[in-house]
C-alpha cells in the first residue's frame, strides 16, 4: 500500500498538501519506492532484452545472459537512482539558494525523487512513440524543474540578517 500512497500523492504534485504528505515519509520509503517505480517503468524493456536473445546463443551463453540481465538490470537501476536523484537534488539546492528558502538537502533529494514520477512517466511513453529523444528528455527537465521550483517556493524564506 505504500508504494500506491507514494505514487498518488506524486502524481498530485506540486500540490502543498501532497508535498507536506510525501516529506513525511522516510528516506527508505522514498528509495524503495524509486526503485519500484523505475523496475516497472523498465520491466518491458527488461521483457523484451530477454525475448530477443540471438538464436544462435548456446544454451549456456543464454542462460548466463539471462542471468547478468536479472542480476545487474536491478543494480544499474538502483545506481541510476542514487547518482540521477542526487545529482538533481544538487541543481535543486542551488534553486533553493536562489530562492532563499529553508530547506535541506535531505528534504530536496526527497522533493526531486516524487516530483520525477510523472516526468519519468511521461518519458517512458515517448521512448515507444517517434518523438526525438532530445524532446523527450527537455520534456522531463521542463517538467521536473516546474515542479521542484513551485515545491520550493511553498516552503518560507530564510529570516533576515539584520545589519546593525
Amino acid at each position: 500500500m505504500g508504494f500506491l500512497d507514494s505514487l498518488v500523492s506524486s502524481l498530485r504534485l506540486p500540490r502543498k498538501k501532497a508535498m507536506f504528505h510525501l516529506n513525511r515519509k522516510g528516506m527508505t520509503n522514498t528509495i524503495l519506492y524509486m526503485f519500484t517505480l523505475l523496475s516497472l517503468l523498465f520491466l518491458p524493456d527488461l521483457i523484451l532484452t530477454i525475448q530477443h536473445l540471438d538464436v544462435r546463443l548456446q544454451e549456456v551463453s543464454r542462460g548466463l545472459y539471462i542471468f547478468q540481465v536479472l542480476f545487474f538490470y536491478p543494480l544499474f537501476i538502483i545506481f541510476m537512482i542514487l547518482t540521477g536523484i542526487s545529482i538533481l537534488a544538487g541543481g535543486a539546492l542551488l534553486l533553493k539558494s536562489l530562492l532563499k528558502r529553508k530547506l535541506i538537502y535531505q528534504q530536496l533529494w526527497k522533493m526531486v525523487s516524487y516530483a520525477s514520477t510523472l516526468p519519468l512517466i511521461i518519458s517512458v511513453i515517448l521512448k515507444h512513440t517517434p518523438v526525438p529523444n532530445w524532446i523527450s528528455f527537455l520534456l522531463f527537465v521542463t517538467i521536473l524543474f516546474v515542479y521542484i521550483y513551485r515545491m520550493i517556493s511553498i516552503y518560507p524564506k530564510l529570516p533576515q540578517k539584520r545589519v546593525s
